[in-house]
């Protein structure tokens, strides 16, 4: 006797735009999942490091790419810009990298956008009083702006689990101005724990495997991305560009050096 049973067939839509109808594929079910307990007692030894990731690493262009927004994916910076100024799930706003001056969407939106005056006639000069001279235009900073990402991190040992552990404090979008492309600075500071929801609903490219995407929020924490130290915490608040003034090399080679310091530190913790 022949057993029969009946299955569902996965129904597909063009909307679904693959194999697997969109609503079951695993970003869709996906939350942020919380940092574990850390005792006080068994953290035993931290230091505070500023990074800078490169966007002109080719390792590092899922953060910068696609430059516009597609179907599935958007830049890493239309995710921060987008959480603080349309969604609101972003909240925690800073103009500089100690947090200590709050930046409200309102004021947000004055960084990224702000108005230039044009003459209508170049060989004129443009006159306050008469906008028949001159027009407005709006310039933007966008994705393509951006040159690099600072991150703020701790990283400390913890005892009771016997390793070295990275947590990010901070993230800011380093911009290249619009109107003047020599001057760069970093636009805003986000403090990264209130930003995990945001880049935890987002995808960022795999180019290893295109079935199994990283949010944003994975790619940090797993620190899928490579990034130089331009400071380390210290008593007098510099960074490594402030006493290694010869050339760029040895600064290089100071962030590296920091880098293997840290790594000598969690092997001599276990040795005790």
């Amino acid at each position: 006797m022949m057993l029969g049973f009946m299955g569902n067939a996965q129904i597909l839509t063009p909307d679904d735009d693959g194999v697997i109808p969109e609503p079951t594929k695993f970003q869709y079910h996906n939350r942020v999942i919380a940092y574990p307990f850390l005792r006080q007692a068994d953290m035993v030894w931290s230091t505070r490091h500023w990074e800078r990731i490169e966007l002109k690493e080719k390792v590092n262009h899922h953060l910068y790419y696609p430059l516009k927004a597609v179907v599935d994916r958007k830049p890493l910076f239309d995710v921060l810009v987008d959480g603080i100024v349309s969604e609101g799930t972003i909240l925690e706003v800073f103009k500089d990298d100690r947090f200590t001056i709050p930046l409200t969407p309102e004021g947000l939106e004055q960084l990224v956008s702000n108005l230039d005056t044009i003459a209508i006639d170049p060989d004129l000069p443009v006159r306050r009083e008469d906008p028949s001279t001159f027009f407005l235009d709006t310039i933007r900073v966008r994705a393509n702006n951006v040159t690099a990402y600072l991150i703020k991190s701790d990283w400390f040992f913890d005892k009771q689990r016997g390793e070295m552990k990275n947590r990010i404090i901070g993230i800011a979008p380093f911009v290249q101005d619009p109107k003047n492309p020599a001057n760069s600075y970093p636009l805003f500071w986000v403090w990264f724990p209130d930003a995990r929801y945001a880049l935890h609903t987002h995808t960022a490219f795999n180019r290893n495997n295109d079935a199994k995407r990283l949010t944003f929020d994975e790619v940090f924490h797993l620190r899928q991305f490579n990034s130089v130290i331009y400071k380390e915490e210290n008593v007098f608040d510099r960074t490594i560009a402030d006493y290694k003034r010869n050339d760029a090399l040895s600064q290089l080679l100071e962030a590296q050096t920091i880098r293997e310091n840290l790594r000598n530190m969690e092997h001599d913790m276990w040795e005790f």
